[in-house]
Order: C-alpha cells, then sequence, then structure tokens
C-alpha cells in the first residue's frame, strides 16, 4: 500500500510539473481551442444560413508553419459597435503560426520569425435585413476596398491587440492597398475580388506581466534575451491580402484573408492553403 501511495504521488508530482513547464502550453492549448472554437461554431453564420466553409489548417502542410486547424469566433456585438450599426452579424475563422515547443508559446510572438504577426482564415459578414448589402460591399454588390480593409483592423486591434494589455491610443493600423483585381475564380467559384496591401501594425512581441486569456490559445510570450532590441508592441510593417465576394442565396459576405511580415509567407499561405478553401 505504501509503494501504490508513492506511485501515485509521484505521478502527480510529474503532472504538476509537467503543467509548469513551457512543454505543456501547446497540449493544453489544443484542448481549450478544439472546445471553445466547436462552441462558436455551432452559433456561427455557417450553422445559421447553412454555409459550407472549409479552410485547411497547418495539419495540411508538411511545414512547420501554422496551427494545426482553424477556429471559429464569433463577434457580432463587439463589431456592430466598432462599426456604428446594430445587428451586424460577423463569424471570424482564423489561424495563426505554430507553436515553438522549446518556448511553448506561438511563433506569432517571435520578432526574429518570418511568421511574426501572421494570421490567416475568413470573415462571414451579414444581418443588414434587408438594408442593403453586408457591411463591406456596394449596392451593385462590388466589394468596397476601404470598408473592407476595417474587418481585419477592427479583428487584429480589438480581439488580438487589447487582449494582449495595449492601450487603444497605442494602436497604429495603416492599410495602403497596392493593388485591386476584380472577377478572379476562388476557393471554388467567380466574382471575387483581390486587395494586396502594406501594412505598417503594432507587432505582437511583449513580455508578460499577468495573466491574458489569449495566452491559453497562443501560449504566453516566450521572452528571451534576444527579444530585448525590439520595443513591446512596435509598430511593423507587413503584407496583407484580402479576397472578398457577396453571395446573395445567402444575403452574406466572405472574405479571405491572410497577412505577414514576410511576403514569402504570405504568397506560400495563399497557394498551398488560402485557395484551398471552399465555400458550398
Amino acid at each position: 500500500m505504501k509503494k501504490k501511495k508513492i506511485a501515485v504521488g509521484a505521478i502527480l508530482l510529474a503532472i504538476v510539473v509537467f503543467i509548469c513547464t513551457p512543454f505543456s502550453r501547446y497540449p493544453l492549448s489544443l484542448l481549450i481551442m478544439n472546445v471553445y472554437s466547436a462552441v462558436n461554431e455551432s452559433e456561427s453564420l455557417m450553422e445559421e444560413k447553412g454555409i459550407e466553409l472549409s479552410v485547411p489548417g497547418g495539419d495540411e502542410t508538411e511545414a512547420d508553419d501554422w496551427y494545426p486547424f482553424v477556429m471559429t469566433f464569433n463577434a457580432d456585438r463587439a463589431f456592430s459597435d466598432f462599426a456604428g450599426e446594430s445587428g451586424l452579424r460577423l463569424t471570424i475563422l482564423y489561424n495563426f503560426p505554430a507553436f515553438d515547443q522549446l518556448k511553448g508559446c506561438s511563433r506569432l510572438y517571435d520578432p526574429h520569425s518570418p511568421y511574426y504577426c501572421g494570421f490567416y482564415g475568413a470573415y462571414l459578414l451579414s444581418g443588414r435585413d434587408g438594408k442593403g448589402l453586408p457591411y463591406g460591399f456596394t449596392e451593385n454588390g462590388s466589394l468596397n476596398v476601404e470598408m473592407a480593409a476595417q474587418v481585419p483592423r477592427f479583428d487584429y486591434q480589438n480581439l488580438v491587440l487589447a487582449d494582449f494589455g495595449i492601450e487603444a491610443d497605442k494602436q497604429v493600423f495603416q492599410w495602403n492597398v497596392t493593388e485591386v483585381k476584380r472577377d478572379l475564380n476562388y476557393a471554388g467559384s467567380n466574382g471575387w475580388t483581390r486587395v494586396d496591401a502594406d501594412l505598417t501594425m503594432n507587432g505582437t512581441c511583449h513580455e508578460r506581466d499577468g495573466f491574458r486569456r489569449s495566452y491559453l490559445q497562443y501560449g504566453s510570450p516566450g521572452w528571451s534575451p534576444d527579444d530585448k532590441d525590439t520595443e513591446p508592441f512596435a509598430p511593423v510593417n507587413m503584407k496583407g491580402r484580402v479576397y472578398g465576394k457577396y453571395f446573395k442565396e445567402w444575403d452574406t459576405g466572405i472574405f479571405f484573408y491572410v497577412m505577414a511580415a514576410d511576403e514569402m509567407v504570405l504568397e506560400n499561405c495563399d497557394r498551398d492553403i488560402l485557395s484551398r478553401s471552399s465555400v458550398r
């Protein structure tokens, strides 16, 4: 009996030690985000309108590039407040850079990684109840380039940066359009508009100061001496790309997006992952 108690105690101690190490953060993230994403998906625009929208995750490529699966989050009220219009619906599908297992966090935080601040995924917008096309589109169904830029701005500033603790008056997000292409074939259908842009926005590199809810998914920042040359949340130049299309059958606007500090990362993500998405 004494040996059994010692064995149980050793197992519990090992579990506690594991939880306190960086190596526990990745499996914890996978567990939490699987459940949290499933709850949001059950209340999403896809579920409400019968839209089958699939975006591949990082487990679909051989490279150690992105998190294994794409997550779902609903930001209806927050986006309505941001846009100044009541009743808007916004469902976000998103993915972020893969974990650095030694640091126990996503490369999202690493200013020396080509995946720094990188995200990709999709937005679904609806909710004007017949009073006009969804946010981001003109009355004739074409993409409003300037309005479309506000969706990733809202996402990055209100849902990413704010949860890291940076004050609103210190947030930076500049979106300068460099090219617009219309009537493209993408994700299995015609009629998409692609917008390429240069971005300047706050980086995510910072030193942990207490607990943040976002640390459950990204891990807490793996701050190292190499990062000391980077000011917390220092602005960084990025590349951004958005594909947008209005779907009349669902009265819903759908955007695919990717942004990355490294242009090759953006191109590879678009070609190898995002373009393999489907909408049915």
